[in-house]
């Protein structure tokens, strides 16, 4: 999608992760002084089993949660402030991030919560961008297949033109073919000059296409 002037410039990113400190309340760290520097068009692959941090990582640089110290920054911005808001986000369950009725809803939230313009235009190219028709537009998200689901959510992550998408678990659940499209999206992301964050708990399914792994 390339809608404006201003929309092409946000393809000049940098995330910057600063001695990022992060644990529970019984003093057990998941991380400790991470550091991590991201520029346009890498993908950072977060691999590790269950309970290792991986979502945590996830929701820290969403700004969702707080390091205990240390930084976040996208473009000198801290996570959590509002320049760093335009962000996509795209769940483990895709059906954890849908409240509308319809998928066309759905996807005109995130577009009209950031006060763009052409709302119908980005929902159709966004819809088109994951390998989904129009006709999925009138339909309830809650009652999409797995595959058009997750599609479905990352067109929500992708609809307002983010510099920085978050990915949990974007294979989970599905079958070869719903894989093979999920990871034709990631590999076009990059290549529009997103920087991607991505989770996997097995290794190898996502390791050619990232540019930095971490393994927790």
């Amino acid at each position: 999608m390339n809608f404006s002037r201003e929309d092409s410039k946000m393809l000049n990113a940098e995330l910057r992760l600063i001695d990022v400190t992060f644990g529970y309340e019984d003093g057990k760290k998941l991380f400790d002084r991470l550091n991590v520097r991201l520029r346009s068009g890498q993908l950072l692959l977060v691999q590790g089993p269950n309970g290792s941090g991986k979502t945590t990582l996830l929701k820290l640089v969403a700004g969702l949660l707080k390091p205990q110290s240390g930084s976040i920054l996208l473009n000198g911005i801290p996570a959590g402030d509002a320049g760093f808001s335009r962000i996509g986000y795209v769940m483990q369950r895709a059906e954890d991030q849908f409240f509308c009725e319809t998928v066309f809803d759905e996807i005109a939230f995130s577009a009209r919560n950031f006060g763009l313009d052409r709302i119908a235009e980005r929902v159709k190219e966004a819809v088109r961008s994951v390998g989904l028709t129009e006709d999925v537009l009138s339909k309830s998200p809650f009652q999409l297949s797995d595959g058009e689901a997750r599609r479905v959510a990352i067109a929500c992550a992708l609809v307002h033109e983010p510099l920085l998408v978050l990915f949990d678990e974007p294979l989970i659940g599905l079958d070869r073919v719903g894989k093979e499209i999920v990871r034709k999206i990631l590999k076009e992301q990059k290549g529009k000059g997103k920087i991607l964050i991505v989770t996997s708990h097995r290794s190898g399914n996502l390791s050619d296409l990232a540019d930095v792994v971490l393994r927790l």
